[in-house]
């Protein structure tokens, strides 16, 4: 099993490898909330003067919805990352 861990991950996990992980699943996260939160008061753009209406009475769609953005989001920027490495590596 070790060895098998050694072929996948050569180098040793860094400091700033887990900072750098930490900001790609606290962006998405961000990210997430606030388009959630623009969903959850969008009606309330419709009426003048503007009162804050919110759709959703419990707090489930966030507890939900923002931890999925977040990895979504985590996954999509690693992918992308993983692209820029191997065309590095061709070039």
């Amino acid at each position: 099993m070790r060895r098998h861990l050694k072929k996948v991950r050569k180098s040793i996990i860094t400091k700033e490898e887990l900072i750098a992980d930490a900001i790609f699943l606290l962006v998405p996260a961000f990210l997430s909330f606030f388009i959630i939160l623009m969903f959850d008061i969008h009606h309330s753009f419709y009426e003048w003067p503007m009162q804050l209406k919110f759709i959703f009475t419990t707090p489930f769609p966030y507890l939900l919805f923002v931890p999925i953005g977040a990895i979504m989001g985590f996954f999509v920027i690693k992918l992308i990352l993983f692209g820029f490495k191997e065309e590095e590596e061709k070039a």
